[in-house]
């Protein structure tokens, strides 16, 4: 008689906040294409060192990344467009939805969606300011995002399957939800190996920003350099965005990126005013 052992295992409850990312994912476009590009923040990390020595104050590399994506949006509307039955949509808002992971006041951190609304309009200073205030968790259960995510999480699975059909076909509902875009983060701290995420696409056009490697490279003195390399992966949703306008969105991302010029006096002194109304 053959006697079957079973593997040893460990067993939890299963962690209901996590229905809500699984209806989430649910809304993914079926026709999305991915790829990643590398850039240069050798200047961009300088300046950000510079800035946070100078203004005593964190200055996020992710809002950096935020808002330089904003701003090359702004010049690629269809990036962000959406379908509704037989016409396009195109937000004048750049609603970004982020991760950010929130202090709590015992000292962990718990991870949620942010969305930085308006964006367009927004400076990097503003950007900056408003993440930081974002990651800031005096008391979490309070908070209405939070307790609309719980809830959410706790519906039965039909009614969270309706809201998932909603969105999907609902560009304004999937909006006030979801935001138009998403900028997501993999850096974990301390590891510097190349890297970055191709994730299916809920948005019309998602980004990844991965890690930041050390490459050797030919100034333009033909010197050999090291430069700090960011990998940044994308999806897209092909149905709407064609791949040469997805990478002129990239360059011009990339270049405003690589050229660090938005970290200049006139961030320092807006980040300034910022802390002195917080002050006061």
């Amino acid at each position: 008689m053959k006697v079957t052992t079973a593997p040893a295992y460990q067993e939890r409850p299963w962690p209901y906040l996590r229905n809500a990312l699984v209806s989430y994912m649910n809304t993914k476009r079926p026709n999305g294409v991915q790829g990643f590009v590398e850039m240069d923040v050798t200047e961009a990390l300088i300046a950000i060192s510079r800035a946070t020595k100078a203004l005593r104050m964190a200055v996020s590399f992710h809002a950096y990344m935020l808002y330089c994506m904003v701003q090359a949006l702004k010049l690629h509307p269809t990036v962000i467009s959406y379908r509704l039955g037989n016409k396009l949509i195109s937000f004048d808002d750049i609603d970004v939805l982020t991760p950010v992971e929130k202090k709590l006041p015992h000292g962990g951190r718990i991870p949620t969606g942010y969305i930085v609304r308006g964006a367009q309009d927004k400076s990097l200073a503003m950007i900056n300011w408003e993440l930081r205030q974002a990651v800031r968790a005096e008391d979490i259960a309070s908070e209405e995002q939070i307790k609309m995510r719980r809830r959410f999480a706790r519906w039965p699975v039909f009614l969270r399957n309706y809201i998932t059909w909603k969105s999907r076909r609902d560009p304004f509902f999937f909006k006030r939800l979801h935001g138009t875009v998403i900028l997501t983060n993999v850096q974990p701290s301390g590891f510097s190996n190349g890297g970055t995420v191709f994730g299916p696409t809920v948005h019309t056009f998602s980004l990844a920003v991965g890690t930041i490697t050390n490459r050797l490279v030919m100034n333009d003195q033909n010197a050999i350099v090291n430069r700090k390399i960011l990998i940044v992966g994308g999806s897209g949703d092909h149905d709407i965005v064609d791949g040469m306008v997805a990478a002129r969105f990239v360059a011009q991302m990339t270049r405003f990126v690589e050229e660090a010029t938005a970290l200049g006096e006139s961030f320092l002194e807006e980040s300034r005013q910022l802390a002195a109304r917080e002050k006061a």
